[in-house]
């Protein structure tokens, strides 16, 4: 399983000071698109094969509210596979890193 770490910005809070909707889809991109580079299918590659990855469909399933001041973080596992490779499927956990405050 993949995973990168993050700072929660200002900028990621909505009005009621957690993180906004928003932050949740682009930390799961972040960590999606630093997945794909670290395994050789960088901006060069989506380039030479005149593709790239789309997203056909998101769910959000919240259980935690996350705050600013501790960092996070994000995994990303690929849990599908067309038999040519064209599909795929992530699943993206996020974790509150315990014990810093």
């Amino acid at each position: 399983m993949y995973t990168k770490e993050f700072d929660v910005r200002w900028s990621d809070l909505d009005a009621n000071r957690h993180m906004a909707n928003s932050a949740y889809q682009n930390f799961m991109s972040h960590t999606r698109m630093a997945f794909l580079i670290d395994n050789d299918f960088g901006q060069r590659e989506m380039a030479q094969y005149e593709t790239g990855p789309v997203i056909f469909n998101e769910n959000i399933f919240y259980f935690k509210e996350i705050h600013q001041g501790r960092p996070i973080t994000v995994s990303c596992e690929v849990t599908g596979m067309s038999e040519d490779g064209s599909l795929f499927s992530f699943r993206h956990n996020f974790m509150i890193i315990k014990g810093i405050t």
